[in-house]
């Protein structure tokens, strides 16, 4: 048995939200660690000035982007 056309695509709108904050927390644990990396050993040539800004742009992305898109993409109740 398939399922409707409607609830097959919001199935597979659904996965590509959860694919989507997922590679949000990725990118911003990646951002962390390299920040850190930088903040500690000046690694990859980079001032640690450098190295602050990706590691708060990588909080922000790791805890706060996918808060939000959740929030956003949240379905609604049906009636």
């Amino acid at each position: 048995m398939t399922l409707p056309d409607d609830k097959a695509r919001e199935e597979t709108q659904a996965q590509y939200r959860f694919l989507v904050i997922n590679l949000c927390r990725i990118s911003g644990a990646i951002m962390l660690v390299i920040g850190l990396a930088v903040i500690a050993r000046e690694a990859f040539g980079l001032p640690k000035a450098a190295g602050y800004i990706l590691f708060f742009i990588g909080i922000f992305d790791f805890l706060l982007v996918p808060v939000f898109l959740a929030k956003r993409w949240k379905s609604k109740p049906e009636t």
